[in-house]
């Protein structure tokens, strides 16, 4: 369709986090930016959706301008809610353990910054989701993130159907819609 591309190789645990993660993707869109003409934008599946809209929130934090100019996030796996309890019972290999820390409770009652509250920010955002996603569910993942887009008027196109589960890929019939986007 004439786009030009790059594929990103972040770091994931256990050699890196979140936070280096998004340095990745951030000094990635701003070598684009300065080698490539036209807009820069960022797709992630699954995990992958996470990390891009989690640069979205780390530069409204920061009160910055937003590094991309906007994102695709394809089934992402957004995660709505504070898990500094989950990131903390995990193995060397970045595994669950299924410890659960007596703060648990607490901490997931805490709603995170994705779901609008303060420092929130993204740039105009295309999201697909399976309404049969059993692993990342819309209702948990999908479905808030995109009401916090539209109460601070972020532009936001919503894809949401049977899609056949979790990981999909290009399939489904999506990708038209993304491209209009």
């Amino acid at each position: 369709h004439g786009i030009e591309s790059a594929i990103l190789r972040y770091r994931v645990l256990p050699a890196g986090g979140i936070d280096d993660a998004m340095d990745d993707l951030q000094a990635a869109a701003e070598h684009l930016r300065k080698t490539r003409e036209g807009p820069v934008a960022a797709i992630g599946f699954s995990a992958g959706g996470h990390l891009v809209a989690s640069l979205g929130l780390r530069a409204g934090a920061a009160g910055a301008s937003q590094p991309l100019d906007c994102q695709l996030l394809i089934y992402p796996g957004l995660v709505i809610h504070r898990t500094d309890w989950f990131w903390n019972t995990l193995d060397d290999w970045g595994r669950p353990t299924g410890a659960i820390p007596e703060k648990a409770e607490a901490l997931l009652a805490q709603n995170a910054p994705m779901l609008g509250g303060e420092g929130f920010g993204a740039p105009p955002s295309f999201v697909c989701a399976a309404s049969d996603d059993t692993d990342c569910p819309c209702e948990m993942h999908t479905d808030p993130y995109v009401a916090a887009l539209r109460a601070r008027r972020i532009p936001v196109t919503y894809v949401r159907r049977k899609f056949g589960g979790h990981g999909f890929g290009l399939t489904g019939g999506w990708t038209g819609a993304c491209l209009a986007y």
